[in-house]
C-alpha cells in the first residue's frame, strides 16, 4: 500500500521539478517509519488508512524536509503522538 506517492508529497511540500525527488521519496519512507513506530502496528494493518494517520505521515514528512538541518524531534513526536493516540496500540 502506497501511504504517499511521490506526486503527492510533493505538491504538499510545493516543489517543483525532479531534483529533490530522491530525497523526497526517502522522506517519505521515514514518515511513514515513524508513523508507525508511534502506531506500535505497521501502516498495512489498516483496511483503509484513516485520514488522520494520513495526515499525520503528510505532517512528519514536511517536517523533516522543512527542518532538515534543524528539526526537533522531541517536538515532532509529541504532536504526531497527540494526532495519533486513538490509532496506538497498547505497549506489552
Amino acid at each position: 500500500m502506497e501511504i504517499v506517492s511521490l506526486a503527492e508529497a510533493k505538491t504538499y511540500l510545493r516543489v517543483d521539478g525532479t531534483s529533490e525527488d530522491q530525497l523526497i521519496t526517502r522522506l517519505i519512507n521515514s514518515a511513514a517509519t515513524i508513523v508507525e513506530n508511534i502506531l506500535r502496528q505497521p501502516l498495512s494493518e489498516f483496511d483503509q488508512l484513516p485520514e488522520d494517520i494520513h495526515t499525520a505521515v503528510l505532517y512528519c514528512l514536511a517536517y523533516l524536509y522543512e527542518y532538515r538541518e534543524t528539526a526537533d524531534f522531541d517536538a515532532m513526536v509529541k504532536f504526531l503522538r497527540a494526532i495519533l493516540t486513538p490509532y496506538r496500540k497498547e505497549a506489552f
